[in-house]
């Protein structure tokens, strides 16, 4: 299946946490931001202006997080076993 999306980490971490761009591979547009948001205790995504995004997208951008928290838990379980 065709990519959708395409991510891109931030070099620059946001507190502990990175974050992560996403961009349309059909178009190259800018669409948001995924990144931690604290007080859910879960990856978000900020969009920006005027974005629209079809089921496949979000399923895409769903499964695309939920591999973000699951590399989070995994660097904190290393992190605690130091």
């Amino acid at each position: 299946m065709k990519k959708l999306l395409r991510f891109m980490r931030q070099m620059k971490p946001i507190g502990k946490t990175e974050a992560v761009e996403v961009y349309s591979t059909h178009s190259d547009d800018f669409l948001g931001i995924i990144h931690w948001r604290c007080g859910w205790r879960c990856y978000v995504m900020s969009y920006a202006e005027n974005i629209e995004m079809s089921a496949s997208c979000h399923d895409e951008l769903n499964d695309y997080m939920k591999e973000l928290e699951v590399e989070r838990k995994k660097r904190l379980k290393n992190e605690n076993q130091e």
